[in-house]
């Protein structure tokens, strides 16, 4: 196979899978986010549009999300690169799991929050009818954990870019190459090995 286009995740590296279903992942998240945001403020036609499409985007890629998720449970996490250290390489890693527990988490009490409030979920032009009624007392818990499961993921995501920079500006570990190309890891390996002989 040819190296570039390697799909599974190696020992130390990702593959084209991952880095596809990370970059997805995180642009979904951020654009929910933001969309769900701006649904806080403005007229209620304005806000209602734009739960809409926050629940439009959710639901359209949902598999895609549920994928990441089972993805990274199911081979697990690549190890260490040669200048990572074991210490924080090991939070970062369980954070990850964390985090995606957090996402998962959205998933689910996204959907049952609206069907709960008696609603259907609308994705752009259709409708999902509920198969509940209304139900006010577990509508309001499903908000809350909704609203906390989104703010450990900001939280989260803060933490995720100060760790890029951290890896990429003081470290030069090649951290941050492991999530943009599928050799990163492996080239980076290859590297520390080859300044050690020298």
């Amino acid at each position: 196979m040819v190296v570039g286009m390697r799909t599974a995740d190696t020992s130390n590296g990702y593959g084209w899978i991952s880095i596809a279903l990370h970059w997805l992942t995180a642009a979904t998240v951020l654009a929910m986010f933001i969309i769900g945001t701006m649904s806080q403020g403005g007229t209620p036609e304005e806000s209602l549009g734009l739960v809409h499409l926050h629940t439009s985007i959710g639901m359209t890629a949902y598999v895609v999300l549920w994928g990441r998720i089972i993805w990274r449970f199911a081979v697990g996490h690549p190890g260490p690169l040669a200048k990572q250290g074991v210490a924080f390489f090991t939070i970062g890693k369980y954070f990850h799991f964390v985090l995606l527990i957090a996402i998962g988490t959205m998933l689910l009490s996204g959907p049952l929050m609206v069907w709960s409030a008696g609603e259907a979920i609308h994705v752009f032009a259709f409708t999902i009818a509920g198969p509940l009624g209304k139900l006010s007392g577990v509508q309001h818990v499903l908000r809350t954990v909704h609203g906390y499961a989104a703010s450990f993921i900001l939280f989260g995501m803060i933490l995720h870019v100060l760790a890029v920079f951290k890896h990429t500006v003081l470290n030069r570990d090649g951290t941050f190459d492991k999530i943009m190309i599928a050799d990163g890891g492996r080239r980076e390996q290859l590297t520390a090995v080859s300044r050690n002989k020298a």
